[in-house]
């Protein structure tokens, strides 16, 4: 019984086991080694990226410290910079007549007027004024003077006859006085009756004849205040005559120098404002146009009190014109303001002080009323070595420059002049040509 097996050989193979894979308990070892690593990476990649930020940093500012400049030599100027608008400092004012007649205190229409921006001469028409109103006033007062004149002649001969009459009556009083003595003379032979009838015909007689002596003197002064009253009334009417003749040569105007005419702007209804033009109405004394001398022209401004005291009469200036930009023209102080003054209601502590820069150069564009610019030359220095003012420093009071080299920047002292903020004056220590460095 060889075929048989045994039965516990004869069992069939067991398989085969499986390789085993990475054990729980190692992967938790080696993780925080992998975490450790990842982090050191990250450090390096940053600490790399500020090192290429701050060698960016410093090459900007590598390049702008090393900004170069030459030195130069010319003129330096400080200036300030006031602004105003434009005006004449020769002109004359057009107004509207004021009238001296009676009853003439009213508007005047405008007839014709010189065109605005023309060139007129002196003694030229400018304008005239509707005077038609005063012109039948005066027909109306001068045939009030006549009838004035012709009251007086007629009063004159009234007042004759009057004395004339009354003088005749005297001098019958006069003879009545004379029979009544010469018949009481007579009164010795006449009863005591008769007498005392004589001797009142003799006091009635006188007293007639003073009561008229005397009303003749009243006449005479009655009559002369009369007359005078007269003449006084033909004298006012006569002078009111000549006022209005006067008046009437007054509504044609002429220029009184020669010059451009500017006309005056007035509030129309609606609150607009537009130059003065023919048929309106102006009031006597109303200014209505200008005549200026366009050879005279100057800026008014205002400077800030504070700095007041750094302007002087006659400091050159450079005049520029929002009308014209580009044009510049020269300029000098003219004058400036002895007091300070408010600017707008709400200012109370802000004070600023007039100036005028009158314009040295003619331009015939140049009109008033223009908004304009100076800039004033406060302080100048010339023939000076000239430097951005950002390239001196300044340290312990002593005050340097970066002087480039064929070796590299070198530190040199200086000694400066007038900054105007931008530029500086280099007195000593750095020679023209040389480039220095600056911020």
């Amino acid at each position: 019984m060889s075929s048989l097996t045994n039965p516990e050989t004869s069992q069939p193979p067991a398989p085969k086991a499986a390789p085993e894979g990475p054990r729980p308990g190692l992967i938790r070892r080696l993780f925080p080694f992998v975490l450790l690593v990842a982090f050191g990476a990250g450090i390096l990649f940053f600490l790399n990226y500020l090192n290429q930020q701050k060698a960016q940093k410093a090459a900007a500012a590598a390049t702008t410290a090393y900004r170069v400049a030459t030195v130069t030599r010319g003129d330096l100027n400080f200036q300030v910079r006031v602004n105003g608008f434009t005006s004449a400092r020769d002109y004359a004012d057009i107004v509207a007549p004021r009238l001296r007649g009676r009853g003439m205190e009213r508007g005047m229409n405008i007839l014709k007027l010189a065109p605005g921006g023309s060139m007129i001469q002196q003694g030229q028409i400018v304008a005239e004024l509707d005077a038609q109103t005063l012109k039948d006033r005066i027909d109306d007062e001068l045939d009030t003077l006549h009838q004035r004149e012709n009251s007086i002649k007629k009063l004159k001969v009234q007042h004759e006859l009057d004395m004339e009459n009354l003088r005749q009556t005297l001098r019958v009083a006069q003879a009545e006085l004379d029979k009544a003595r010469l018949d009481f003379k007579t009164s010795e032979v006449r009863t005591p009756v008769d007498q005392e009838l004589l001797k009142l015909m003799v006091e009635e007689a006188e007293a007639r004849f003073k009561q008229l002596s005397a009303d003749v003197a009243e006449k005479e002064a009655a009559q002369k205040s009369e007359m005078r009253m007269s003449q006084i009334d033909y004298e006012i009417t006569k002078r009111d005559v000549e006022r209005y003749q006067r008046d009437l040569d007054r509504f044609v105007i002429r220029a009184p120098m020669s010059g451009m005419v500017v006309m005056q702007t007035i509030n129309r209804p609606g609150g607009d404002q537009q130059q003065i033009q023919e048929g309106d109405t102006v009031n006597p004394g109303q200014p209505f146009m200008k005549i200026v001398n366009v050879s005279s022209m100057q800026v008014e401004a205002t400077i800030n009190q504070a700095e007041s005291s750094m302007f002087r009469i006659g400091q050159l200036a450079a005049v520029g014109l929002d009308a014209f930009p580009g044009a510049s023209y020269k300029g000098k102080v003219h004058s400036i303001g002895a007091l300070a003054v408010q600017q707008g209601r709400q200012q109370y502590y802000i004070r600023n002080v007039p100036i005028r820069v009158q314009m040295l150069s003619f331009d015939q564009r140049v009109i008033p009323d223009l908004s304009a610019s100076a800039d004033v030359a406060l302080e100048a220095q010339t023939n000076v070595l000239v430097a951005p003012a950002s390239a001196v420093g300044r340290e312990d009071e002593v005050e340097f420059v970066y002087v480039q080299t064929p070796k590299g920047f070198e530190r040199r002292v200086v000694k400066t002049g007038l900054n105007n903020g931008t530029h500086v004056a280099i007195l000593d220590g750095i020679q023209e040509g040389e480039k220095v460095r600056f911020n």
